[in-house]
């Protein structure tokens, strides 16, 4: 049985090196991170790879929406420890059991991102490129 130790971000405790931070406030709570920020909460690691593991399955679940049913908040939606700490019972161990067992969902979380990021930079130069023409179209009349 894994057990992860989980904590609140204090930023005047050093961090050690095999750690990740999951964000627990806001419409982004539930993402990893690999730098902590005031709002964190941060997660043990033994080693890198282990480490590496836990972020892509985080990252996965954050992305399609699975840490929403655990926000609460009128304001400022905000996930609690023990949330996380049951997300990370039922959910995290035996996802990362099964990762550990077939390392090639890992390569293919890995692939999507990687895709995810070379369209998102189409994308954002397709735009730029609308603009040029735009101007160039106005600054002729």
């Amino acid at each position: 049985m894994l057990n992860f130790k989980v904590r609140t971000y204090n930023s005047e405790k050093g961090t050690p090196e095999n750690s990740i931070f999951i964000l627990s406030r806001g419409k982004n709570a539930g993402k990893p991170l690999f730098e902590p920020c005031p709002n964190c909460f941060i997660l043990y690691c033994r080693n890198e790879t282990e480490k590496e593991n836990l972020y892509w399955i985080f990252y996965t679940l954050w992305k399609n929406g699975f840490f929403h049913p655990y926000l609460c908040g009128s304001v400022i939606d905000m996930l609690r420890l023990s949330e996380l700490k049951k997300v990370l019972q039922n959910w995290i161990i035996p996802s990362f059991s099964k990762m550990e067992q077939n390392g090639k969902i890992l390569q293919d979380i890995k692939a999507v991102y990687q895709l995810e990021q070379h369209y998102s930079k189409q994308l954002k130069q397709l735009s730029e490129l609308r603009g040029i023409l735009v101007q160039k179209y106005y600054y002729k009349i």
